[in-house]
C-alpha cells in the first residue's frame, strides 16, 4: 500500500491562527479606502438613477443634450451612448482598483472581520424567501432584484404609452374616428 503524504493526516480545519493578529490600521488607509468607497457608490447611484428615470421626459431630454454636445467628436452618437451608460461603470473599475491597490493584502479587512458579532443579523443575501418556485430557492436579497426589475419594466411601459398616447393628439384622424 501507497504511503499517504503526511498532509493526508492533518485535518481540515486548523486551530492555528490563519494570519497574524493585527492591533492597528492606519487612519489615512482607512480614510482613502473610505473615499473611494463613497465615491463608487455615488457614482453607481447616478447611474442607476440616470438608467431608470430615462424614460421620464426631463431625463430623457437632459441626455438628448448631453448627445448633441458630445456627438461632435471623432466617436460621434456612439461614443456618447458609451459615455453615458457604460463610462460610468468603468469609472467604478478603476476606483476599485485603486482600492485594491490601497488595502493591500487584505490584512485590514481580516482584523474587521475577526471581531465576534454580538448579536445574530438577518443577512438578505443568505436569507430564502421562496423556496419551491420555478427559480429554486430565492433569497431576499434576489427577491428585491426581481421585483425592481418588474417595476422598472411596468413603469418603462406606462411612461412610454404615456408619450405615444401625447402624441396621438398630434395627427389628424379621420371623420369616421371623430
Amino acid at each position: 500500500m501507497a504511503k499517504l503524504p503526511a498532509s493526508a493526516e492533518e485535518p481540515l480545519l486548523s486551530s492555528k491562527d490563519p494570519a497574524p493578529y493585527l492591533t492597528r490600521i492606519t487612519a489615512t488607509r482607512v480614510l482613502a479606502k473610505w473615499i473611494l468607497e463613497m465615491a463608487m457608490a455615488l457614482i453607481f447611484a447616478v447611474w442607476v438613477a440616470v438608467i431608470f428615470l430615462f424614460p421620464a421626459n426631463s431625463v430623457s431630454s437632459f441626455v438628448e443634450k448631453w448627445f448633441e454636445t458630445t456627438n461632435k467628436t471623432i466617436f460621434g452618437i456612439t461614443g456618447s451612448l458609451f459615455m453615458v451608460f457604460s463610462g460610468p461603470i468603468l469609472v467604478i473599475a478603476v476606483l476599485a482598483a485603486a482600492r485594491l491597490i490601497i488595502s493591500g493584502s487584505g490584512e485590514e479587512e481580516l482584523l474587521l472581520k475577526s471581531k465576534s458579532v454580538k448579536y445574530p443579523r438577518l443577512r438578505l443575501w443568505t436569507f430564502p424567501v421562496l423556496v419551491d418556485g420555478p427559480f429554486g430557492v430565492v433569497t431576499a436579497a434576489e427577491f428585491i432584484g426581481i421585483c425592481l426589475v418588474i417595476l422598472y419594466v411596468l413603469w418603462a411601459v406606462y411612461a412610454y404609452t404615456l408619450q405615444n398616447l401625447s402624441l396621438l393628439s398630434k395627427f389628424p384622424l379621420p371623420p369616421i374616428l371623430k
